[in-house]
């Protein structure tokens, strides 16, 4: 087992991770949600690819745009993924304590079943004041 800490990605983030932008030590999990938000965004081909997640991935060269779609198609070994079938007994408890949406309530079960450090590259109040209750570390790098 790694020593060193586990972390949960947002969308953008597993982006960056799956276009070789950003590398993380130790073990790198995104919930189910997130990644099908990135997986429609990219593989969407009924709207222009001009958004935040969808732009990057586009924006490569012929060559690195296919590799990081059949990254994101056929996630990396090293990228795991809760189901809801593990995590929904810890959302129904979570759900007694935090009002957040489906999305938000995911990734702190996730987070909380991992022990892992929650990376968003984007403000999330209410899901990182539901973090930090609940003893997480999340850290906020407030992407463009």
């Amino acid at each position: 087992m790694s020593s060193t800490p586990a972390t949960l990605v947002d969308d953008r983030t597993l982006s960056e991770i799956l276009r070789g932008v950003r590398s993380i030590d130790g073990p790198v999990y995104t919930t189910g949600l997130w990644y099908v938000r990135l997986c429609q965004a990219v593989l969407s081909s009924n709207r222009p690819p001009t958004g935040q997640l969808s732009k990057p991935i586009a924006s490569l060269p012929p060559s690195a745009r296919a590799a990081a779609i059949r990254a994101l198609l056929q996630l990396p070994e090293n990228i795991g993924m809760l189901s809801l079938r593990q995590l929904g007994p810890t959302i129904a408890e979570l759900r007694e304590s935090h009002r957040l949406n489906l999305l938000g309530i995911e990734a702190l079960a996730a987070a909380t079943t991992t022990g892992a450090t929650v990376l968003l590259s984007a403000a999330s109040p209410q899901l990182e004041a539901a973090l930090l209750a609940e003893g997480i570390a999340v850290e906020a790098t407030r992407q463009g």
